[in-house]
């Protein structure tokens, strides 16, 4: 019992990296990845990104992402395919995975927009 309550207190701490210049830019069109920071991810097997429709929360689709090493700046990061995603504005929301424990999800990403074109940027950086 006690090792559930551990994990879903550290899972609970995944966390979108939000960095404050991307508050103030429009939204990145056509993302080709999410990158989110795991303090468990030693422990951890597997992600799941949520895509969550910005007009009313619902979330449209759940990938399965496994378990990526760290890149270099210590982040998860998992290539997304967003062409299937109606056109639109949307967030990424993460939780990881240990056997069958999941973590809490993270809070949303900064607004991402599915728009005409090619992909473009990771979010989350």
């Amino acid at each position: 019992m006690m090792a559930r309550v551990l994990w879903g207190v550290c899972v609970g701490l995944v966390l979108l990296v939000v960095p404050t210049e991307l508050w103030a830019q429009t939204p990145v069109k056509n993302p080709s990845g999410v990158a989110f920071l795991c303090p468990d991810h030693a422990t951890d097997d597997g992600h799941e990104v949520d895509i969550i429709r910005e007009s009313d929360g619902v979330v449209i689709q759940t990938l399965t992402v496994g378990d990526p090493p760290l890149n270099t700046a210590g982040e998860v990061e998992v290539a997304i395919n967003v062409q299937p995603i109606a056109k639109g504005l949307y967030r990424f929301a993460v939780r990881a995975r240990e056997g069958t424990s999941i973590s809490d999800t993270s809070l949303p990403s900064p607004i991402w927009d599915r728009a005409p074109g090619r992909p473009t940027d990771v979010i989350g950086r």
